[in-house]
């Protein structure tokens, strides 16, 4: 292959600090990426003028049909995006170009772009289905909202974050090493419900204090891409972890959390 030739030639160390400046460059963004997300979902700062436009439900309008035809484009082109390059035959296609270990830092280069294509050409709906006003349940969506962020660092805390991101991989890429992955963790989050990062996802991009037209469609499509997301990613770890991942499976609920069960530590 055109990679392995390249990394036995006279370049391959430049080309093994390129790779890790690749990896090193995806996980920066996406890191990024989620902070601006959490500015467009909160159309910050609420009830005046954005820092970013377009937000969720802030910023100049197209027609009402014009706009939930590139939304929903938008979307779908997400879903796909993560659905497709999860698979195991397009990731062995995507090794035939890139080292093995760089294969993850092209997923989430990929997904890093279709969501900034999601977030800067996202076309708000205006049309106001709720509005929780100024009082006191406004606070409570905000803390709710607030509280969904923090499920979502301390799902990435619970887990290895540069694993995740691709970014331990390239690591060992540049280090001339093989990789070994992580047994998939059950501790603290992750011993109470399968899926918290995906809790996470939910919470806040349904916790809105005034809802649009438009966050409900970019809400009910990222949880359409969960549900369906979850199913996949469950049968794969269900083939790869046998009866260890299926126990864990059955003592731990996959969104709603529990408090009374405890799980085995890891699941290989």
């Amino acid at each position: 292959m055109v990679q392995s030739a390249i990394q036995t030639g006279r370049w391959r160390h430049v080309v093994r600090y390129l790779g890790l400046a690749y990896g090193l460059a995806a996980f920066v963004m996406a890191l990024g990426i989620w902070a601006y997300w959490a500015v467009f979902l909160g159309n910050l700062p609420p009830r005046s003028i954005p820092w970013i436009e377009p937000s969720v439900s802030v910023g100049p309008a197209l027609a009402t049909f014009p706009a939930l035809f590139i939304d929903f484009g938008l979307l779908l082109l997400f879903g796909l995006q993560h659905s497709l390059m999860a698979r195991s035959g397009v990731k062995d296609w995507i090794t035939r170009f890139v080292a093995p270990d760089l294969e993850r830092s092209t997923y989430v280069l990929a997904a890093n772009l279709t969501l900034i294509l999601l977030l800067v050409f996202w076309q708000p709906i205006p049309f106001v289905l709720w509005d929780a006003g100024d009082g006191i349940a406004e606070d409570i969506v905000w803390s709710i909202f607030v509280l969904g962020w923090v499920v979502l660092i301390l799902s990435l805390a619970a887990i290895d974050s540069a694993e995740l991101l691709g970014l331990r991989q390239a690591w060992a890429w540049f280090q001339n090493r093989p990789h070994e992955s992580l047994p998939l963790k059950t501790r603290w989050l992750y011993s109470q419900i399968r899926h918290p990062l995906y809790l996470g996802v939910i919470i806040v991009v349904w916790a809105a204090p005034f809802m649009t037209v438009g966050h409900l469609l970019f809400a009910v499509g990222f949880t359409t891409y969960i549900i369906i997301g979850t199913y996949f990613e469950e049968r794969d770890l269900l083939r790869s972890g046998g009866e260890s991942y299926r126990a864990y499976q059955r003592a731990v609920p996959a969104f709603v959390p529990t408090f009374w069960k405890r799980p085995p530590k890891s699941v290989t």
